[in-house]
């Protein structure tokens, strides 16, 4: 069975007013399709760090993401992620919240709709 989701060796570093910061460093794993797999860990040890990068809102030093076999570099449609804390815009709908991805993408059409 092929991997849904694959890390190799993925490190993340700052860089601060007193030196470099290894917010994550050399993580691997892989999930399989069918899988749940749960990221813990004591707060400030880089789970939304490692998230974001593989969701492609932040980038990565070294090693490499695959999803469904494709190395991916940044952010990639394959992906869904909701953030620890809400970000609707306040003023739209659930709805066209929901629709504002495909929106902005210019991919708004019918059958976006119908999945809602």
């Amino acid at each position: 069975m092929e991997d849904l989701l694959e890390l190799k060796q993925v490190t993340k570093k700052y860089q601060a007013k007193n030196g470099e910061i290894e917010a994550i460093r050399d993580v691997s794993f892989s999930v399989k399709e069918g899988e749940f797999v749960s990221i813990i860990g004591p707060s400030g040890c880089g789970k939304s760090t490692l998230l974001s990068i593989i969701a492609g809102l932040e980038e990565k030093n070294s090693g490499s993401i695959k999803i469904a076999g494709e190395e991916i570099n940044g952010i990639s449609e394959k992906i869904g992620y909701m953030l620890q804390k809400d970000s609707l815009l306040e003023w739209r709908t659930i709805y066209n919240n929901v629709l504002f991805g495909p929106e902005i993408r210019r991919k708004k059409e019918q059958r976006n709709r119908s999945l809602c």
